[in-house]
């Protein structure tokens, strides 16, 4: 929790856009709460049990000693998410995993590992599932496969505010396929 708390201040300077990891100023993160939870973590690694807390915090911890989000260490946290899995077979843990294989190997390696999660009920019923397929495809410009996955979520989806920002979703990608569209008119001449 230390290690999450460090990271308020550029959460909270960063609300209007997207307080993700990728987007947080990094000098904003208290390292005094750093350093505090580096050491209660040190402390929690003298048992023989690997708990699920124990993992979360060497993924926060391996965010907080990276400089910047490209020099996180990728590898370590994917090591970390596969014995996460072990111990919590969740999907929201898989999905998780999946952004950090998009951030290793690409957005492909991602999808492919989401689509071989397996899942109690049909994928297909999954909003945070099909969200994150939504995500991947939009990064590699597969923006009907995005269109479809963002449908999905919305059929999925009960609350306004949420069917509002799949709608923008889906809203961006028809642009960015019209823009495709003209491009290669464009080009055809």
């Amino acid at each position: 929790m230390v290690l999450r708390t460090s990271r308020l201040r550029a959460i909270i300077n960063n609300i209007a856009k997207n307080p993700d990891l990728k987007n947080q100023n990094r000098t904003l993160w208290d390292k005094k709460m750093i350093e505090e939870g580096l050491t209660y973590l040190k402390k929690s690694a003298g048992g023989r049990n690997v708990t699920e807390y124990h993992l979360r915090a060497g993924i926060c911890a391996c965010h907080s000693l990276a400089k910047d989000y490209i020099s996180t260490d990728w590898k370590k946290i994917l090591s970390l998410y596969d014995q996460y899995l072990e111990i919590n077979n969740s999907l929201e843990i898989a999905l998780e995993r999946a952004q950090v294989i998009s951030d290793i190997e690409g957005p492909k390696a991602a999808i492919d590992a989401v689509l071989r999660i397996d899942t109690e009920s049909n994928p297909d019923k999954s909003k945070e599932l099909n969200s994150t397929l939504a995500e991947l495809h939009m990064k590699l410009h597969e923006y009907e496969e995005a269109i479809e996955r963002l449908s999905k979520c919305l059929e999925l989806t009960n609350g306004d505010k949420e069917k509002s920002i799949f709608l923008n979703k889906v809203e961006l990608c028809r642009r960015q396929l019209e823009l495709t569209k003209k491009y290669k008119l464009v080009l055809s001449f």
